[in-house]
């Protein structure tokens, strides 16, 4: 058995390690719940998976009436032939709305680099000027997307306010540029697995400031031009709603999906330019213009699919500033601190239960992030990646927790072998490390049958054979003996000279100790029979036993230079007592009563009423017949 100085070390190294996976787990936590506006890098782009899934869980499919989609399809292109069309042709799709159908405002995802016909550029950009109608240009967030195409116009001045660095442009060409105050980018850049969750709000480049498309069309259809704000990472887009998104420090935020594809009304350009679509469906709504066609289609796969057109992120946007307008109410993010918290409570409950099963530590753990993704799901609060970093924490502290908790527990199978390997036989042995307790190594009392055996005859023999044969004999002689202890899956204690000290019922409880002890007793008697018929005369010998049943204190009662397990009590006494009186009337077995009661089948027979030296009173003794 480890003895206490080590297993001092051994723990403290336990305690440090739990410390450390706290702190290492924690860390964690904190750098994954910190807001950001793009995806976490790999192996954590996992949270990013999952926040997919909880999002696309909470997608409503309540229709969205305030934002039509006029989508440039196929069917527009066979009507009207192939793209590109003409700028009178735009124009009078664009006109149609506005005069025809008077919609509340349009924003064209379509991106002009090129003059085209000039009274199609005129009326467009006549459509532009008067605030009618908010224009696209995009910008490469890549060294390698340096190209200079176009004139970039809608700038604002540079401020403290987070925003993407640029190094190159595609927008409209000069005379629609100079004459469209409404002009928003519609760059979009996937994460690693191609999927895309953020948008840059406001890119930089060469010291201005372009904001992006979707709050540029709802700034321009309010007529509000104040300068944007921004503090502790958000940004408010319109005058006497603060707060209204999240942004990070690279200008980056995460696309706000609120509705389902399906939710939003898509109405085919070839239905607007013949007049035939329902006018109550465009009547003061917001217009995205954009195409789907074969080709030209501005694809995107995001979580309501891998093709989603680019025109759908922006509706996504607006139907979230829209629901703010009318809800006069601010964006509610979950706050760092919240998380922490969360983080905070799983911690506490598992450092809590620290001397409690580990199964009970993995349901706490388990059961906070249950609740937490609860929460989430139901939650009317702005729900980003980050607000799942409790989950990441909580699984990485469980695997490092269950590690130890492996190690440890292989830690104390090895000290119950090496504290038990020279006490019981190996079937004990398995129960022991199955069990997993060090609770049995501290000392404690507990009912067991005690069992004394002398070898009569064995010094005489061992006067008169030289020292090696002395010792092989000594051995066959003692395990004639032991070998009884074993079957019956004794303890055996100790050997002392020519006697050996045997209990049953500890460490492992048994129900039937004192039926195993007379059995082993009973075995022992017919190995030694057994030997006396194969031996050469002189080298015969008889064994006397005492067996005694009743409360003693079993345990570890070593000390840190040499450790034992042993069974201190009255009962192991009577049974020494009882072997001695055997030996003195040469009676082969002698049982106490409390042994004898215990039996539910007894061959005893009564020896008589004894008073037992060292010892109050007198009992019942009996004797194995025969």
């Amino acid at each position: 058995m480890a003895d206490f100085k080590t297993i001092w070390h051994q723990l403290r190294f336990i305690w440090l390690g739990r410390a450390l996976f706290f702190l290492l787990s924690t860390l964690l936590v904190i750098w994954l719940a910190m807001p950001r506006g793009h995806a976490y890098p790999f192996p954590f782009d996992l949270l990013d998976r999952l926040h997919d899934q909880l999002i696309s869980q909470k997608l409503s499919a309540q229709p969205e009436k305030r934002i039509v989609l006029v989508d440039i399809d196929e069917a527009s292109l066979a009507q009207y032939g192939r793209w590109p069309w003409s700028r009178s042709r735009l124009a009078q799709l664009l006109q149609q709305l506005d005069l025809h159908y008077q919609v509340a405002h349009i924003g064209l995802d379509i991106i002009f680099p090129e003059a085209g016909d000039a009274l199609g550029d005129q009326q467009i950009a006549a459509m532009a000027a008067s605030r009618r109608l908010s224009l696209a240009q995009t910008f490469g967030f890549d060294r390698s997307q340096s190209i200079r195409v176009g004139e970039l116009s809608g700038a604002m001045p540079i401020g403290n306010i987070p925003s993407t660095i640029a190094f190159g442009y595609l927008g409209n060409h000069a005379m629609l540029a100079q004459k469209s105050p409404c002009v928003g980018h519609i760059a979009i850049t996937a994460d690693p697995d191609g999927v895309v969750r953020h948008q840059s709000m406001l890119v930089q480049y060469q010291g201005k400031l372009y904001p992006a498309f979707a709050p540029v069309l709802l700034r321009c259809w309010l007529g509000q031009q104040a300068p944007l704000q921004s503090r502790s990472g958000q940004i408010a887009w319109l005058q006497g709603l603060s707060a209204q998104q999240n942004i990070a420090a690279d200008g980056m935020a995460a696309i706000p999906f609120l509705r389902k594809a399906e939710a939003y009304t898509a109405i085919s350009a070839r239905d607007i330019l013949s007049g035939q679509a329902p006018a109550a469906l465009l009547s003061n709504r917001l217009v995205i213009v954009g195409s789907s066609a074969l080709g030209l289609g501005d694809y995107v796969a995001t979580i309501l699919g891998g093709r989603t057109p680019g025109m759908l992120l922006h509706a996504e946007w607006l139907s979230k500033a829209l629901d703010q307008l009318e809800q006069n109410k601010p964006v509610e993010a979950i706050r760092f601190f919240s998380i922490m918290a969360v983080w905070g409570a799983l911690l506490l409950g598992v450092y809590l239960l620290l001397h409690y099963s580990n199964a009970l530590r993995l349901t706490w753990g388990f059961a906070v992030m249950i609740a937490w993704l609860l929460w989430l799901h139901y939650t009317s609060q702005e729900v980003a990646a980050n607000a799942l970093a409790p989950l990441v924490g909580g699984v990485v502290l469980l695997i490092l927790e269950g590690g130890l908790e492996w190690w440890y527990a292989q830690l104390g199978r090895r000290q119950l072998y090496q504290a038990f390997h020279h006490y019981v036989p190996p079937a004990i042995i398995d129960q022991l490390i199955g069990s997993n307790s060090q609770a049995m190594m501290q000392p404690h009392r507990v009912e067991i049958t005690c069992l004394f055996a002398d070898l009569q005859g064995y010094t005489g023999i061992a006067e008169r054979l030289p020292p090696e044969e002395l010792a092989s004999y000594t051995r066959h002689a003692l395990m004639l003996l032991t070998q009884a202890v074993l079957d019956q899956e004794g303890t055996l204690d100790k050997y002392m000279g020519d006697a050996l000290f045997a209990f049953w019922g500890a460490p492992v409880a048994q129900a039937d100790h004192a039926k195993r002890a007379v059995d082993a007793a009973i075995a022992m008697q017919s190995a030694v029979e057994l030997h006396n018929q194969q031996a050469a005369l002189g080298k015969q010998i008889k064994v006397h036993i005492g067996i005694q049943t009743g409360v003693v204190v079993v345990g570890d009662m070593g000390t840190p230079f040499r450790s034992t397990y042993t069974a201190i009590g009255d009962a192991v006494n009577v049974s020494a007592r009882l072997q001695n009186l055997a030996s003195l009337h040469n009676e082969r077995i002698l049982v106490g009563e409390d042994t004898e009661r215990r039996l539910a089948y007894s061959p005893l027979q009564l020896y008589g009423t004894v008073a037992l030296k060292g010892r109050r009173g007198v009992q019942q003794v009996y004797r194995l017949p025969g």
